[in-house]
């Protein structure tokens, strides 16, 4: 049995919930080159046999599209920590994990793989998005504390 990850941005406002499908150690933990996650530090983690589930207050998410505009990315309008790259397809949301911005425990002292996914078409980004990054729930109510 795997053990739940649990973190949140900066100030609180944004929760997150990693029911991994596998332990911490063996999910992948990524560098994208592009220049929206090199200027924010990003490390994400996603895996399709895992389950995240975010939890944010109302009004506390800014979404930010830039390049093709495909992919939300989901940024705390409190203390602006960016906590996840997000798509909608056919009904499902998959996301990608920034572990940096949520502090998420398990990833501190890994280094990531660091990827540059410039030359796929629309149709390679979403096949690979769909087939390696996280069913996801996001809910906007008052997260736990």
């Amino acid at each position: 049995m795997t053990q739940t990850l649990n973190g949140s941005c900066h100030c609180g406002a944004v929760h997150v919930q990693l029911d991994p499908g596998k332990p911490a150690a063996e999910l992948a933990l990524r560098a994208c080159q592009c220049s929206f996650c090199r200027r924010q530090g990003a490390r994400t983690t996603s895996d399709p046999g895992s389950r995240l589930h975010i939890t944010a207050a109302p009004g506390s998410l800014t979404r930010y599209r830039f390049g093709r505009r495909a992919v939300d990315f989901l940024i705390c309008r409190e203390c602006a920590v960016y906590v996840a790259a997000m798509i909608e397809d056919e009904g499902q949301a998959y996301a990608t994990l920034n572990v940096v911005g949520t502090d998420l425990p398990g990833f501190a002292d890994r280094e990531p793989e660091r990827l540059d996914y410039h030359d796929e078409t629309d149709e390679q980004r979403l096949a690979r998005r769909k087939a390696k990054w996280t069913p996801t729930t996001l809910v906007e109510a008052v997260p736990n504390a």
